[in-house]
């Protein structure tokens, strides 16, 4: 398609070529007397030198683009650090992005809106797999959880809670719920993460600077924050929080829930490096 499409634009620009011939037979002879002959056989290579060097520049990628949105469209998305990313570390993944990706621009967003689109099915992604990265970059992740419901309490916290039960935002919210630093700061921690995640799952033992943990630590850990928040807050917050699967309808206010989850995230992060991890890692799965 882009051969005749090239094809197609140097045969409709033979006027051009043809006058840009005649010009420079013009200027090559202007002061000498030739015959018809001799000045058709020089028009003629000068007609095909012509033509072969707008061939040459319609082979160019920048032509190429041009001439093709579609070429653009996938060089722009190759050259993203957070495609590029997924990618490299997750080719799986990075099929389903092109697809949602290419879907979306190819209705006119631009990849940035497509990016943002995008968060849900990177939050999952990575969600499921967090026990994989280092203990670091999952604290990480969890600050930027912390972060994003705060925002997301700030502006509505029925879409909070709602984001805490599905870890996912349609496609108006992840465009406009949340500020542009939280979502740049979402973009490098979707960077960080899958590179994290792609050595833990190369790599025997801990990761350098990981601190062992014992599982019945973390979780005597978890119970003494469950009842601070049950303190805190009360009964019915606590056990509502400590669920592994929320219910889509709360049963208390998505305003308290969300305030008990974001409590809990704290707690978690305050704890040391390794327990605050595997925490952090139970909680967000």
């Amino acid at each position: 398609m882009m051969m005749l499409t090239a094809a197609l634009l140097i045969i409709l620009s033979m006027p051009l070529c043809a006058s840009m011939a005649g010009t420079l037979v013009w200027v090559a002879h202007r002061n000498e007397t030739a015959d018809d002959d001799e000045l058709l056989k020089h028009f003629l290579v000068a007609l095909i030198v012509v033509m072969a060097l707008l061939w040459s520049i319609c082979r160019t990628d920048a032509v190429r683009m041009w001439l093709n949105p579609q070429l653009r469209m996938e060089a722009e998305i190759k050259k993203n650090s957070v495609y590029a990313a997924v990618e490299q570390f997750a080719p799986g993944d990075a099929k389903e992005l092109w697809t949602f990706l290419g879907s979306r621009m190819a209705r006119g967003e631009t990849l940035s809106q497509a990016l943002l689109e995008a968060r849900t099915f990177l939050t999952q992604a990575l969600n499921e797999r967090l026990g994989f990265a280092d203990q670091k970059s999952g604290l990480v992740w969890g600050r930027l959880a912390v972060d994003t419901l705060e925002e997301l309490q700030a502006r509505d916290p029925v879409l909070c809670y709602r984001f805490m039960a599905t870890q996912a935002l349609d496609e108006q919210e992840s465009t406009h719920a949340l500020s542009a630093q939280n979502s740049a700061a979402f973009q490098a921690a979707v960077i960080q993460l899958y590179q994290a995640v792609n050595a833990g799952m190369q790599r025997r033992g801990l990761a350098p600077g990981d601190e062992p943990v014992a599982f019945n630590d973390a979780a005597l850990e978890f119970g003494a924050i469950q009842t601070d928040i049950e303190q805190r807050f009360n009964r019915s917050v606590a056990d509502a929080v400590s669920q592994k699967k929320l219910p889509l309808t709360p049963a208390v206010s998505p305003d308290l829930a969300c305030s008990a989850r974001i409590y809990q995230l704290q707690a978690i992060l305050k704890r040391p490096q390794g327990q605050a991890a595997m925490l952090i890692d139970s909680v967000l799965r």
